[in-house]
């Protein structure tokens, strides 16, 4: 709810079209005080932020206590720049663009304790669901932070003409690292990674399509009409074991039964998350085709409920 909250402000803000007021010089030097002022609490955030990509990313190398020690001073010093960010005394005329900086950082605080509570439950005995569920939660929240913090960056320097010593931050390169599937086989492969015998495990994160759909049609998805169509899937090992030549293979089965297959080979050390591009398949025209995506299973896989996926697809010229 605070997510939209704030994502509604911005949008107020920047619909407002606020114009430049009164460009005098003792303005914008109180303009450039005050980004003076401001500069170090962005960038210590920043910093922050690139912790956070390394446990995301890192996670199953960091171990138990790695993970733990840095998400505990992540989760603190973000309180500590949400505190000194409330503290200062932005000049009159851009106290509401303020607002935005505070709401940056408030989220950002809220995120790296929620991630921090549900890294120790993934780490811990609890369910692994709620860890999954709360990690996504976290994801939307720090990627509305680094959406707030860009309006903020853009009021100001229209207001000021400032924005080239304003710094740049993000805490999220890429929001769909923190999508509901990529969160559920990142704490898969957490815990599999403090098992000591080895745990074999592959799973299929998301696929698309290229050409990407142009519409859907009574269940189905609709592709313009091309000569090859290719699939983009993500992998991932969620297991602790390393994974070679793990087949990723894409069937187009048409209206009458047609089939073409494409495939590919991967190899996968524990927690790493690849994307493949498998191409080559012939759309065919007439009604629904069946576009199906099987990751592995590899040898001494157990459960293999996350390794297919299927889509109804509709080719139209």
């Amino acid at each position: 709810m605070l997510v939209g909250l704030v994502l509604s402000v911005v949008a107020l803000l920047v619909n407002a079209g606020y114009s430049s007021s009164s460009k005098s010089p003792s303005k914008r030097l109180a303009r450039l005080a005050y980004v003076d002022q401001l500069r170090p609490h962005v960038e210590r955030s920043t910093l922050q932020g690139a912790d956070v990509t390394q446990v995301r990313s890192e996670a199953t190398q960091l171990g138990r206590n790695g993970i733990r020690r840095k998400m505990e001073r992540v989760r603190r010093d973000a309180a500590v720049v949400l505190a000194a960010v409330r503290r200062l005394d932005p000049p009159p005329d851009l106290r509401t663009n303020h607002s935005l900086l505070v709401s940056t950082m408030v989220l950002r605080s809220r995120a790296s304790a929620t991630m921090d509570d549900a890294l120790g439950t993934a780490l811990g005995e609890g369910a692994p669901e709620g860890a999954a569920d709360d990690l996504e939660r976290a994801g939307r929240e720090m990627v509305a932070a680094d959406q707030t913090y860009r309006t903020f960056v853009e009021l100001v320097g229209r207001e000021g003409g400032t924005s080239r010593v304003l710094p740049e931050s993000r805490w999220v390169p890429d929001p769909a690292d923190w999508d509901r599937p990529a969160m559920v086989a990142f704490v898969s492969a957490l815990r599999a990674s403090a098992i000591a015998t080895p745990v074999h495990d592959v799973g299929l994160l998301t696929f698309a399509t290229d050409p990407k759909p142009v519409g859907s049609d009574a269940g189905s998805v609709v592709l313009p009409l091309v000569r090859a169509l290719r699939v983009e899937v993500v992998v991932a090992n969620i297991g602790n074991a390393p994974e070679s030549g793990v087949p990723v293979v894409v069937t187009l089965t048409g209206p009458a039964g047609e089939v073409d297959t494409a495939r590919e080979f991967v190899d996968l050390v524990p927690g790493q998350r690849r994307a493949v591009a498998v191409g080559g398949l012939k759309p065919v025209l007439g009604g629904p085709s069946t576009l199906t995506v099987v990751v592995g299973p590899v040898r001494g896989e157990g459960g293999v409920a996350d390794n297919e996926r299927a889509m109804s697809v509709l080719v139209r010229g």
